[in-house]
């Protein structure tokens, strides 16, 4: 591994290359490993525009999903056929709680809580933690170091904001047809995503697109992916007129929920993660930034370190009332970008390529099934509740 990328500086350079002529550039998955990965269940999808794949979409809860439950052989639970509070417990026990986000939003129903399970995403193309070389970034990531530089040209492409509201409504439209014919099951795809690379450099952009979804009358609700490295970024550009004033407290007012992805709950631990300078200051900075803009968080913590993970707990719930019964510890798996950073990584150290992917996957493995311990009895001593028994949507969070 070289030297760490300092994530400010990253995101500074890469706010050159990532918007222009109010478009963004985003991931083109035609070519990619992520694109085939994520093709399982519902093919990568077209900018109308243009021709260029620069949607996918994320099934989350496979077992409530006919489609998604076949192709990774999974028992389906058809939940039109039980009450809320069983869909509700259902939802909550499996290793995503994705379509319970949307539980207090207008128009949600829990009956078709799987018109909110999957999601239309598109990537911006650039991540602050990522330097640009074949295997920057987090260690762990599902996005392919090509759709993560920054660089425009082969595997990008530009996306502006009618394009991207008229390609999902062709793309739902046809979306349900397909699960109609194979399923016999209605499905109205209803979140857009913003995820990433970082999307809080474009937050411009994104503050514009869901003006004119609202313009438009268009019946989303969303999602906006963080890796909480950006807080003094948005600052700076509200400071210099690149954004408008209070931009992320406009964009709260919006129907979007807000992955804030948490690297590590230590210096050593989150800097390991990620490959960067990034600080617990400025993840703590950036995670009070989104909740004093008004925004519903969702937390998910990636590769925790098993050992502080406790005094992380305790020191967050100090901070952040109720924080504990918020935060997801997100499970890890090796897809097919992933193991080439792995792999090229291995061949930097001269270590065995698949010995090393074991042992990191193995790694990644245990820590998670530690925490997952960890909390639960956490939750259970502080709030006499265990992991994953409570509704997340219904915790509120605020700042102490």
């Amino acid at each position: 591994m070289g030297e760490k990328t300092n994530p400010i500086q990253r995101a500074l350079e890469l706010r050159k290359t990532l918007i222009s002529d109010g478009k963004i550039l985003v991931a083109d998955f035609s070519n990619t490993l992520q694109g085939k990965d994520t093709s399982k269940v519902i093919d990568i999808m077209p900018n109308i525009a243009t021709g260029q794949y620069v949607f996918r979409a994320k099934v989350n809860v496979k077992e409530i999903d006919p489609l998604a439950s076949k192709a990774y052989n999974t028992r389906f639970s058809d939940i039109r056929e039980r009450t809320d509070d069983e869909i509700e417990r259902f939802i909550r026990r499996q290793e995503f709680d994705y379509p319970l986000w949307f539980k207090h939003c207008n128009g949600f129903e829990m009956r078709r809580a799987t018109d909110y399970n999957p999601d239309f995403v598109f990537q911006v193309a650039g991540c602050n933690f990522h330097d640009g070389s074949a295997s920057g970034g987090c260690w762990y990531c599902f996005v392919d170091d090509e759709s993560n530089n920054g660089r425009p040209g082969a595997g990008k492409a530009l996306l502006g904001i009618d394009e991207t509201i008229d390609s999902v409504l062709a793309a739902r439209k046809k979306i349900r047809q397909q699960y109609q014919e194979a399923a016999g099951f209605d499905l109205n795809i209803k979140v857009l995503r913003a995820s990433g690379g970082e999307p809080t450099i474009v937050l411009d952009w994104i503050l514009n697109l869901w003006r004119r979804i609202a313009q438009r009358g268009c019946d989303f609700v969303g999602q906006l992916d963080s890796n909480l490295s950006t807080a003094s970024v948005v600052e700076r550009f509200e400071k210099e007129g690149i954004y408008e004033p209070n931009t992320l407290e406009k964009l709260a007012e919006f129907p979007v929920k807000v992955l804030t992805a948490l690297k590590g709950c230590n210096s050593e631990n989150l800097q390991d993660n990620v490959q960067s300078t990034a600080t617990m200051d400025e993840q703590l900075r950036s995670l009070k930034k989104f909740l004093s803009a008004g925004f519903d968080i969702y937390p998910t913590l990636y590769n925790p370190d098993p050992a502080s993970l406790k005094t992380y707990l305790e020191r967050m719930d100090s901070i952040i009332p109720n924080f504990s019964l918020r935060v997801h510890i997100g499970p890890l798996k090796v897809y097919g970008p992933t193991r080439k950073r792995l792999q090229i990584e291995a061949q930097r150290q001269g270590k065995d390529p698949d010995i090393f992917l074991r042992i990191a996957e193995q790694n990644w493995k245990d820590n998670y099934f530690r925490s997952i311990a960890i909390i639960d009895s956490y939750l259970k001593e502080r709030h006499g509740i265990g992991y994953r028994e409570t509704t997340r949507s219904d915790v509120k969070l605020k700042l102490a």
